[in-house]
């Protein structure tokens, strides 16, 4: 998991802008987001670039796994690490929805 996704966030002055982020680093900026989500009175702006990335690294995650031997205690962890990330996923969302 050392491949770096592109996130491109809008700027309101220079069009758009791409970052480099490691998945750690999208998880971790997924995570703040979704405290800061869930602590805040009020609805804060939208972060579907984030959303995106952690659901195409998902999807990639999900792929790896399927070609992993079966009884491997790696691809145990694997899965209750991508658990953890939807968890972490739907909570922000359903956070988001709840105060829609």
């Amino acid at each position: 998991m050392t491949e770096e996704l592109d996130l491109t966030a809008q700027d309101s002055d220079a069009g758009s802008e791409e970052v480099v982020l490691t998945p750690a680093e999208l998880i971790e900026k997924l995570e703040q987001a979704w405290m800061n989500e869930k602590f805040a009175p009020d609805l804060l702006e939208s972060k579907p670039e984030i959303i995106e990335c952690v659901m195409e690294q998902l999807d990639h995650m999900e792929e790896n796994l399927k070609r992993a031997k079966k009884g491997d205690l790696k691809v145990s962890i694997h899965r209750m690490e991508m658990e953890r990330i939807r968890y972490v996923l739907s909570s922000y969302l359903r956070c988001r929805l709840m105060k829609v």
